[in-house]
């Protein structure tokens, strides 16, 4: 596995990052993912059909770049994010977090002590199976993960501004959709009131030395997160560009045949 985690290192230097979601579990495609220059991929645990194991393997295919996996869990418990990073992932995130305690509890499983509570076996991936120069690795360790809470739904986005003040967070992930659906324009993405709480939302992160990132499901929408401060940009999802590629080409076919 790597040992930098080139994401982490870009955000940290003010830039940003822009990525994708990937919801195949399919190692080849994240190699393909990786190699077209993205800076990171999103291994979505909670809707795609992915396993441990086929994670741990996604990873094998993914590091042959600076491309960043991250692990999007859907539940938030200790163990669950320990196995998760077991696999060598230099970051989660995790879903449904709707209060600071939820983000506390995130930050300590994903930590080593004295800065968390996560537990510890050397004989893991993530340590190269060996117990050899432990102490710097776990150091190395905290260093390297990159921590991001998806703050989803109404009660959640209320919350933020406690959420923020969370120590050793990275990332704040805004759920769009579920953003529209609270201001009462459900889909509507575009719609004013929905830019105008993206551009407060993002200034309450970012005010915070956080990172504040979401989703753009258009190339107008990329410009629209880019022009509102967003600097976690992901790009839909590995399916969904699939699909969206051989329908177009589909299309270009049945023009011929008129």
């Amino acid at each position: 596995m790597r040992d930098q985690n080139d994401m982490k290192a870009k955000l940290k230097s003010g830039k940003r990052v822009f990525g994708t979601w990937s919801m195949l579990g399919s190692p080849s495609a994240t190699n393909v993912i990786s190699q077209a220059d993205m800076d990171f991929i999103i291994l979505d645990m909670e809707h795609g059909p992915m396993s441990f194991e086929t994670v741990e393997r996604q990873l094998y295919f993914g590091e042959s770049s600076a491309c960043t996996p991250i692990i999007r869990l859907g539940v938030k418990d200790e163990p669950t994010i320990l196995r998760a990073l077991e696999t060598g992932a230099h970051g989660i995130m995790a879903s449904h977090v709707v209060t600071a305690e939820d983000a506390k509890g995130v930050v300590q499983a994903a930590l080593y002590p004295p800065e968390g509570s996560r537990g510890l076996s050397p004989f893991t991936r993530n340590h190269g199976y060996s117990e050899e120069n432990l102490p710097a690795k776990l150091k190395k360790a905290n260093e390297e993960m990159f921590i991001g809470v998806l703050v989803e739904g109404e009660k959640g986005l209320g919350n933020l501004e406690s959420i923020v003040n969370v120590p050793g967070l990275d990332m704040v992930y805004l759920g769009i959709y579920d953003i529209s659906l609270a201001l009462g324009v459900p889909g509507d993405l575009n719609h004013p009131k929905v830019v105008k709480y993206l551009k407060d939302s993002v200034k309450v992160i970012e005010d915070k030395g956080l990172v504040a990132g979401s989703v753009a499901p258009t190339k107008e929408y990329i410009k629209l997160l880019y022009d509102t401060g967003f600097r976690f940009i992901a790009y839909r999802v590995d399916c969904a560009v699939l699909r969206q590629g051989f329908v177009q080409a589909r299309g270009w076919f049945d023009a011929l045949e008129g």
